[in-house]
């Protein structure tokens, strides 16, 4: 697309979300920004949901999750 700058939007991209990440006090509110992140960027046949997904149900079955 003509006038379309990639990178720009990429720099613009991580200067929205940057002050979310950073400014998250726990752990846990920095993987809700982050999962908010992905939700917004990703599609929802990335992998990395699957393999999310997959990790997320090995450690909550450990724990003792729907056990």
């Amino acid at each position: 697309m003509p006038g379309k700058d990639p990178a720009r939007s990429k720099r613009l991209t991580f200067e929205l979300w940057s002050p979310r990440i950073n400014g998250a006090a726990t752990a846990r509110e920095r993987v809700i920004v982050l999962i908010d992140a992905a939700r917004a960027h990703l599609p929802d046949d990335d992998p990395m949901w699957a393999a999310l997904a997959d990790q997320l149900g090995k450690y909550l079955k450990e724990k003792g999750f729907g056990s």
